[in-house]
């Protein structure tokens, strides 16, 4: 059976049309939406036809069903995949050759068409080939082509007993056969796809450059106002110092960014044209970089890719290249140094006048190498030079010129030592220049040879001493003692064999691999001087304690030639040595005592810097202590006032208030006395977040109302093991000296994390990798220097003035840290802020529970009719009985928590006739500077101040006009109605 399809633009073929009843369409397109559903998210080819085959097998009840490949010589037919029925084998890997089964099939599939075999014994096209039918169990089958490139690539088979096909049956399976190839072919093409990103992702970042693409911004005249970066590689922070760059303008980043860079880039995208230049970058630390620029994407889009390096370095390189040459003329001509240049690729040497001189020659002669430099060589010198210079024009080699030769004037005749040092430079390989210079050493070479002379005599001379000295001649091998190794150790001349070799086996075997290898150590390398101490053997048998020192003696190469040294015997000295051993184990005793007595004043030291904390604290507590008993005696006059007027239905709210304001001030005094208590680490698990906000309110008293405080505690944070009185008074110290370090305002913000360490995140912190969590605090203040960073965990170090810190805080937080398993680090940006992180171990298991202090439950103030007054006070009790106050006069009254919040209100366009107000509030504004505001705004408006702090800090330095009044907390409530009235008149 051959039906010839029409095919899909991607050379599938598309399936036939089919006379099928409205069930059998229901039941085709249920199918359909099962197979996609089944094949959706899968991605692995393989999986994808395993799946489709076997849904097809079960659904219309066959033997075998898969997918084969074909080759594309179409000789052979490689079974990839396919489902058999329980009893029937796979044929999964199997190779068939197509000729066995004859080509009438194998054309009709090339041609695009399904074919369809009820019985292959007895369909012309098949029977001929029954064999070979029945040997893969195929009695029917159906083969639905997939075609790519107008060539037969794959196939879908399915084999079953003799049968006649229904139409659903072979409808199903050319579904089968086109939705399975196309999820494969997108199967295959997404992961095509994501090596390809995969491949340009890695080409991108591990380029060793600087590459980003930016995106150019015109000004309203068409010049280039800004760019900012759609993305940057790895490379790219290194090599430009912006951190976070992706999404940011440059003017953000660097406001004083030069124009010329914009000018370029602003061409390049207009244009098109790419650019290549070398600029420089002062605002990105003084930078140049070498930059190559080509416009990217739709050039509407303005996109410019860019590719640098930084030539930072070589400018560097070349600008100190520079003055080295004027410093190297300088010396020369201080040190009567000759200079030569030597230009192996040109063949040409200069000497200036100096160096000729060095060869015998006068200023104006004409030099080469051969005819110049060779020529004024000393014939035993000549060979041994040339080399040098081959050797340091050797790309493999050190690049240095360093030998001594001797010269004989071309013209004077003059026999003299010359000592020559040189640098060659490279372009790649290629060596380019020799330069260096030249000097007169003969004077110096007349002086070593005096001192060979003088080295001798003394050598004579220590045939007298009492030392035992030696002489090691390295060409010949042989050492020479002087008469004083029989005197000091009994060897008799005779009985000692002159050689290195007799000397190290008179060594002990313990000493002996040791001494062996330090004379080599300083022989081998370019030291003079050896000393080391070992035991000697005597004559009699035994052992003595030897210092022994040797000087070596080097030939104008540097090698080795003499040796000459002294043993001393220094066993009297060894042996007063170990008794002096002996006396220091009493004193060690001693020592660990007066170490004990070190760790109690440390005690004493950590409970005076906790008191000098508790004394930070007490300005912000008297001011919230004030603000509670502000509510406490308001709550109590409102009682009495309405027990007064009868009305007894609203006491128990004014009771409820009070209350609150109790528990408030219970919590401080509880975490005060916690803080300040004196006692040795407590280790216990501790939940760290519970921890910081028990303290909350404790840190913004002690912040006061000009500081923000935000917590922000990680969801999940792990337990830890700490003494959390400990902890409590290391974060209150912390939060303590972030509140000086921002005398205008700011913000302070405690984090909590966890932090997993590796290996290298660990060595950065100076600790072991793990499981950690982090307290961090954060501020917005002044910062600190480097120096000062680096000194802030020593005892005693300060900044602050004289009398107003002891220099322990960081460094006991630091030493609390340590002996609790973590670290303390800083990282600080001067004039922009500082975090301060306490790392400490996780602990596995829970903490222990801590027990919550209630909370007190205020009541919402009311108002009343009259004249208008806003009230504004962060103390919801205090809020509410000052309230309560202006209603009973008969005013009506408006409601803040804070500066902000009041001030909305006063533009909203009320009528406000009084302001009364706490003068410490939250926010960043305080009640003065809230009042100022509002007399701008209401000229003439009266004002009460309330506050819980000195009159001082709230008129600073100022007096009060006739239309503002202060009251001081706590406070009578008759004496705000006072107040109020007075003002009001």
């Amino acid at each position: 059976m051959l039906d010839k399809l029409p095919r899909f633009a991607d050379g599938y073929a598309m399936p036939r049309s089919h006379a099928l009843d409205r069930d059998e369409l229901l039941a085709r397109q249920s199918f359909q939406l099962e197979l996609v559903e089944r094949l959706r998210g899968l991605e692995d080819p393989s999986d994808i036809m395993a799946t489709a085959s076997r849904m097809l097998g079960e659904s219309i009840g066959v033997r075998r069903c898969g997918y084969a490949e074909v080759a594309a010589d179409g000789n052979t037919v490689r079974i990839e995949s396919d489902w058999a029925a329980p009893g029937v084998a796979t044929m999964a890997g199997t190779v068939l050759q197509t000729a066995a089964f004859g080509t009438a099939l194998l054309e009709e599939l090339r041609a695009g068409g399904t074919s369809v075999v009820d019985d292959c014994a007895t369909d012309p096209r098949t029977a001929p080939y029954a064999s070979a039918w029945q040997a893969i169990d195929a009695g029917a089958l159906i083969v639905c082509p997939l075609l790519r490139e107008e060539r037969l690539s794959s196939v879908l088979f399915v084999h079953a007993d003799p049968r006649t096909w229904s139409e659903a049956e072979i409808a199903r399976a050319e579904d089968v056969a086109l939705r399975a190839a196309e999820t494969v072919d997108r199967a295959r093409a997404e992961a095509a796809l994501k090596a390809s990103e995969l491949r340009y992702r890695s080409l991108f970042n591990s380029i060793d450059a600087g590459f980003c693409v930016i995106e150019v911004k015109f000004g309203d005249g068409g010049e280039p106002a800004d760019y900012r970066f759609l993305e940057v590689n790895k490379a790219f922070p290194a090599y430009t110092g912006i951190r976070d760059a992706t999404g940011r303008w440059m003017r953000e980043i660097a406001p004083d960014h030069e124009q010329h860079w914009f000018d370029v880039y602003g061409a390049v995208a207009k244009s098109g044209v790419p650019a290549r230049f070398e600029l420089p970058a002062r605002a990105l630390g003084d930078r140049w970089y070498m930059v190559h620029a080509y416009r990217v994407d739709d050039p509407a889009l303005h996109h410019v890719a860019i590719l640098f390096t930084d030539l930072t370095q070589r400018r560097k390189t070349e600008r100190a290249l520079e003055e080295s040459r004027e410093e190297l003329e300088l010396a020369a001509r201080a040190a009567q140094l000759g200079r030569f240049d030597f230009r192996p690729q040109e063949g040409t040497l200069r000497w200036d006048a100096r160096c000729k001189a060095l060869f015998g020659l006068g200023p104006d002669a004409p030099i080469t190498y051969a005819d110049s430099f060779l020529a004024g060589l000393h014939p035993e010198d000549r060979e041994r030079a040339d080399r040098a210079v081959a050797a340091s024009l050797d790309p493999r080699g050190n690049h240095r010129y360093d030998i001594e030769y001797r010269t004989i004037g071309i013209e004077d005749g003059i026999e003299r030592h010359i000592e020559a040092h040189g640098l060659v430079f490279f372009d790649g390989v290629l060596p380019t220049r020799l330069i260096g210079t030249v000097q007169d050493v003969t004077e110096r070479r007349r002086a070593d040879a005096l001192l060979a002379e003088t080295e001798e005599r003394l050598r004579m001379a220590g045939m007298a001493t009492n030392d035992a000295v030696w002489d090691w001649n390295f060409r010949s091998g042989l050492v020479e003692w002087n008469a004083a190794l029989e005197r000091a150790y009994g060897h008799r001349p005779e009985q000692v064999e002159p050689s290195g070799q007799w000397w190290l086996d008179h060594i002990h075997p313990e000493d002996r691999q040791r001494i062996d290898a330090s004379i080599h150590r300083v022989i081998d390398g370019r030291e003079t001087v050896w000393t080391d101490e070992y035991r000697f053997c005597r004559a009699d048998g035994g052992y003595a304690d030897v210092l022994d020192r040797g000087y070596v003696i080097r030939d104008a190469d540097g090698a080795a030639t003499r040796m000459v040294g002294a043993m001393l015997d220094v066993s009297v000295q060894k042996s007063l040595e170990r008794q002096l051993r002996e006396q220091n184990v009493g004193l060690e005793a001693e020592v660990a005592t007066t170490a004990a007595d070190l760790g109690r004043v440390e005690d004493a030291l950590r409970q005076a810097q906790k008191m000098e904390a508790v004394g930070q604290l007490t300005g912000g507590l008297a001011h919230d202590f004030n603000n509670l008993l502000a509510g406490i005696s308001g709550a109590l006059e409102m009682m009495q006032l309405r027990i007064g007027q009868g009305r007894v239905g609203d006491l128990e709210r004014y009771a409820t208030a009070a209350q609150g304001a109790v528990r408030r001030a219970a919590a401080l005094t509880h975490r005060l006395l916690a803080f300040s208590r004196r006692q040795t680490l407590d280790p216990r698990p501790t939940d760290a977040n519970r921890l910081v906000t028990g303290i909350e309110e404790l840190v913004r008293s002690t912040a006061g109302p000009g500081i923000e405080v935000e917590i922000v505690g990680q969801a999940g944070l792990w337990t830890t093991m700490v003494d959390p009185n400990q902890l409590e008074n290391a974060l209150l110290n912390l939060c303590i000296n972030a509140r000086d370090a921002m005398p205008d305002g700011g913000r302070i913000t405690i984090e909590t994390a966890n932090t997993w360490l590796d290996d290298q995140a660990g060595r950065e912190r100076g600790l072991a990798a793990g499981q950690y969590i982090s307290l961090c605090v954060t501020d917005t203040g002044t910062g600190m220097t480097e120096e000062v960073a680096e000194r802030a965990f020593d005892p005693f170090f300060t900044t602050k003035p004289i009398g107003e810190g002891t220099g322990l805080g960081l460094s006991m937080i630091y030493g609390f840290a340590r002996q609790s398993g973590g670290q303390v680090r800083i990282q600080t940006d001067l004039g922009h802020g500082t975090t301060m992180c306490i790392y400490l171990p996780r602990h596995l298991g829970a903490a222990e529970d801590a027990v919550p202090l209630a909370s007190a439950g205020i009541a919402e103030p009311r108002g009343a009719s009259g004249r208008t007054i806003l009230v504004v006070d962060d103390e919801p009790t205090v809020r509410m009985l000052a309230t309560e106050v202006v209603g009973e006069l008969g005013h009506a009254v408006l409601e803040a928590g804070d500066g902000t919040s009041a001030l909305a209100i006063l533009e909203g366009g009320a009528r406000i006739d009084l302001l009364v107000t706490d003068v410490g509030l939250p926010g960043g504004m305080n009640g003065r500077q809230l009042a100022d505001r509002a007399r701008v705004l209401l000229p003439g408006l009266k004002v009460v101040f309330i506050t819980g702090y000195a009159e001082s800090a709230v008129i600073g330095g100022q007096q009060l006009g006739g239309d503002m009044a202060l009251i001081t907390k706590p406070f009578a409530m008759d004496t705000l109605a006072a107040r109020v009235t007075a003002l009001l008149g």
